[in-house]
């Protein structure tokens, strides 16, 4: 099932995207969504959904449940409440119905196909099952224990950190798919816990509305709020530290991949959390108006003179974990991109022309020939 299918038509009242239905998504027979005709709907919700069969919604031609005076009645609640905590992956219908209002229809169905749609083949995630449409990857949250004060959360093609404390503890991204990773994460901890953001692309950010507050670099926060999230950014800058509770880590701003990309030091276990410029074996984004080889190359150059300070490198995507040898690997393979001696292969990639160069070692996905200024 393609993105495309996710339409205004297969939002139902209640706010439930029917798009992620395991039933809309089967190859033979698929279910309408709740605007469809009865006819291939499972008998639950053709016959005895009680929003469905709602008189006082039917009489006064409610489009959405929250325009209903008696909302959120028991109904809607029940749907709320068993879509937030029974499923693999997380679907708040109340969400998505002030999501609509705010940010107006269109907005709002782009975000969902965003969010929805498989990194690997580009079809649509189940909610019930976790599992992609197309090519049957598995999403959902894998919870890792590292040792007893560290987690680290595999999300499909992406992963999170929980860093525990004595005092706190610190959530490092929320990953794409998941939508409950503060659950999760109190879960495991029993201490409060804060988020940090490594930066704002969105599948780093899929549970963050779940947080009043999120650390971040300043300079990511536009596209933050251009994605629709509406957390109060707490700004952190390069060299600042967070005390977790006789743990301290240290923020390294990275510019490059994007304008507020940061690293988190973990000192004293000497692990740095990277988010997405480490990677070896993986696809490093450098396409789209945010991203910029020089300041990457610059990045890299300056956490050369670092590695004394870290013996690993937990990245957010592939490998892990890695040597602090790859960063020189890396450095150098970008400045033969932007040097002209590596070669690319242009390809199209989500509707985007974009220059692909492998370098063996790892993958950069660049806007054509790159260039730093003359």
């Amino acid at each position: 099932m393609k993105p495309d299918f996710i339409t205004a038509e297969m939002i139902a009242p209640c706010g439930l995207d029917c798009s992620l239905c395991k039933r809309a998504q089967a190859e033979e027979n698929p279910c309408p969504g709740c605007h469809g005709p009865n006819e291939n709907k499972p008998e639950f919700c053709a016959y005895r959904c009680g929003i469905i069969l709602c008189e006082k919604r039917k009489k006064n031609g409610y489009e959405f449940c929250d325009e209903c005076p008696d909302y959120p009645c028991e109904d809607v609640m029940e749907k709320q409440n068993r879509y937030t905590s029974k499923y693999p992956l997380y679907e708040s219908p109340a969400k998505n119905l002030r999501d609509i209002r705010e940010l107006g229809m269109e907005a709002f169905l782009e975000n969902e196909r965003n969010q929805w749609t498989c990194s690997e083949c580009g079809h649509v995630v189940s909610v019930h099952t976790g599992i992609c449409s197309g090519c049957g990857k598995q999403y959902g949250a894998v919870v890792i224990p590292v040792d007893e004060d560290t987690w680290r959360i595999e999300n499909g093609m992406v992963r999170f950190f929980l860093l525990k404390g004595t005092e706190k503890a610190l959530l490092i991204d929320t990953g794409m798919t998941v939508r409950h990773a503060k659950k999760i994460a109190s879960a495991l901890t029993g201490l409060p816990v804060m988020l940090l953001n490594t930066h704002a692309d969105q599948d780093h950010t899929g549970s963050n509305d779940e947080f009043e507050s999120v650390y971040m670099h300043p300079a990511d926060e536009p596209h933050y709020r251009n994605s629709g999230k509406s957390s109060r950014v707490i700004p952190v800058q390069d060299g600042d530290e967070i005390d977790l509770g006789h743990r301290k880590l240290k923020i390294i701003h990275l510019p490059g991949h994007t304008p507020g990309s940061i690293a988190v030091l973990d000192v004293s276990r000497r692990v740095l959390i990277s988010g997405d410029p480490i990677q070896e074996h993986g696809r490093i984004f450098m396409f789209g108006e945010r991203r910029n080889m020089k300041d990457y190359i610059a990045s890299l150059e300056k956490l050369e003179k670092m590695t004394g300070g870290f013996d690993e490198i937990w990245p957010s995507h592939s490998d892990i974990p890695l040597s602090p040898d790859c960063i020189p690997r890396l450095r150098e393979g970008a400045q033969d991109i932007v040097d002209g001696k590596a070669e690319g292969k242009p390809t199209e990639f989500f509707g985007q022309q974009i220059t692909v160069y492998n370098l063996g070692f790892t993958t950069f996905l660049c806007n054509g020939r790159e260039k730093t200024d003359p």
